[in-house]
């Protein structure tokens, strides 16, 4: 039998607990000692109370045999009041089964081992962010790193290829006029690859000549005269498609310092077929003027001409003009010479600033032709003392004008006036309108053109003849009809 060490009920020995208050009844061998025992003389027998559920454990037990709670260890006599005196009894409703509680030590043991695999998780994690941290940086270099290696050679865009520029011709062959032994030395594959190496002024010459004139284009023969040690003596442009004095004299000056390689025997002229477009479609058409003015070009007929002085002809001061005005230091009175003398200190005698060449011939025609405004679209260059004038004006009154007004620079012996007038090409636009009215019938109906403007007037003998007339006129010049006076009178009947 078991007894309850609270109330002192007994129960069966198959009975773990208390009915009435929930304690935990002791093994059947403490309970048959005697039955007369109280639970003070309990208390007292040495034994160690359960906090949790009252259970009584031997001397020396650390777990409790009823509910599994770590028990602590009762206190020396005279130490103070008992720990298990003091400790909170549960109420039978409080109470839990310890069949319902974990242990606490595999609850301890759990968490330990819990505690473990996050530390090595947590390893495992970190290990793997550096890992993937440091995969993404080599990756996002590298991404960023190919755009820089392909800017350092840029290709040519659609843009770049449309852009201005100076070429050599494809259908016209650079010329080497000389010796055998100095056409050998400068051939065509030599004087293209110095002509690569200055293409970048040339190309600038050209968008300066753009800026002033929107839409120029020009094919001309430059020919270059090259002396054995490599430097250019002399330029000229012998024929260009479009006659521009401005772009010939800026083309010939950069031209002038261009450097070929080192070369024994006589000087040589070289011929540089050029073509000046903004367009690449254009070339072709530019080629092909070119090449027909060349067919009728003389062997030594030129537009432009301009000798250069190289650097190593520069006056020595001995032969300097400017130093040679000067005038001479007064004669000084001879002195006995004395046993010791001093040399006396060299005397530098400064170099006078040379002055800028004068302006050429053709610059101070076209600047005096740019002092009149009805000159704005002349242009003239000059080849010794003649004059060429090109370009065009309103009527003939300014064309004579024009060349009066050259022929009044100082320089200038002869003038080749070949300037156009706006009303010759508005009366030859007219021209062409009658003869095609007239070859259609319309024998009664004039015109008359002002610019790109066309007034008809006359008489027909239907509205579809008034009508035709005009499509007559608007398709045998660039003009517009602006004013219809044609006048409709049907054909009369018996003569009235």
């Amino acid at each position: 039998m078991k007894r309850c060490p609270r109330c002192g009920r007994t129960y069966p020995d198959s009975e773990a607990f208390c009915a009435d208050d929930g304690v935990a009844l002791p093994p059947a061998a403490e309970s048959r000692g005697t039955t007369a025992m109280t639970p003070e003389d309990t208390s007292t027998a040495g034994t160690t109370e359960c906090p949790v559920c009252g259970g009584r454990a031997q001397p020396g037990e650390l777990i409790c045999n009823f509910c599994g709670t770590r028990l602590t260890p009762e206190p020396a006599a005279g130490a103070g009041p008992s720990a298990s005196g003091a400790a909170t009894r549960i109420s039978p409703e409080a109470y839990v089964p310890a069949s319902e509680r974990a242990p606490t030590d595999v609850a301890d043991d759990d968490a330990g081992g819990r505690s473990w695999l996050g530390t090595i998780g947590f390893v495992i994690a970190a290990v793997i962010a550096l890992g993937a941290g440091a995969w993404l940086a080599i990756y996002l270099s590298g991404r960023h790193a190919a755009p820089q290696v392909a800017s350092a050679s840029p290709s040519p865009t659609p843009a770049a290829a449309s852009s201005p520029a100076a070429v050599l011709a494809t259908t016209i062959p650079i010329q080497v006029n000389g010796g055998l032994a100095e056409a050998l030395q400068r051939d065509s594959k030599t004087l293209a690859k110095t002509f690569a190496d200055n293409q970048a002024g040339l190309n600038e010459v050209y968008r300066d000549a753009l800026a002033s004139n929107p839409g120029l284009s020009d094919g001309m023969i430059l020919r270059l005269h090259i002396t054995p040690d490599g430097s250019v003596s002399s330029g000229a442009v012998r024929t260009s498609t479009a006659p521009n004095p401005s772009l010939d004299a800026a083309v010939v000056k950069a031209a002038s310092g261009w450097k070929f390689p080192v070369a024994s025997g006589a000087d040589v002229d070289a011929d540089y077929p050029i073509i000046f477009t903004t367009t690449p479609s254009d070339t072709s058409g530019v080629e092909a003027d070119l090449k027909t003015k060349l067919a009728s070009l003389g062997p030594n007929e030129a537009e432009y001409t301009m000798t250069t002085t190289p650097p190593s002809a520069e006056a020595s001061p001995s032969s300097s003009p400017a130093l040679a005005a000067v005038p001479p230091a007064p004669a000084v009175e001879a002195t006995p010479p004395v046993a010791a003398t001093t040399p006396a200190p060299h005397r530098h005698r400064p170099r006078l600033a040379s002055l800028p060449p004068p302006p050429s011939l053709t610059e101070r025609v076209n600047d005096e032709l740019a002092s009149n405004k009805r000159f704005r679209r002349v242009h003239a260059y000059a080849v010794g003392g003649n004059v060429t004038l090109s370009g065009k004006v309103f009527d003939d009154a300014d064309r004579q004008l024009a060349e009066t007004t050259v022929r009044g620079v100082r320089g200038v012996t002869s003038v080749t006036n070949n300037l156009t007038t706006d009303q010759q090409d508005w009366a030859a636009n007219a021209s062409r309108i009658t003869q095609q009215l007239q070859a259609a019938g319309l024998t009664n109906v004039t015109v008359k053109v002002i610019g790109k403007s066309a007034y008809l007037n006359g008489t027909v003998a239907t509205a579809a003849d008034r009508d035709r007339a005009v499509m007559i006129a608007q398709s045998a010049a660039p003009v517009v009809v602006r004013v219809n006076l044609i006048n409709v009178e049907p054909g009369r009947v018996f003569g009235f």
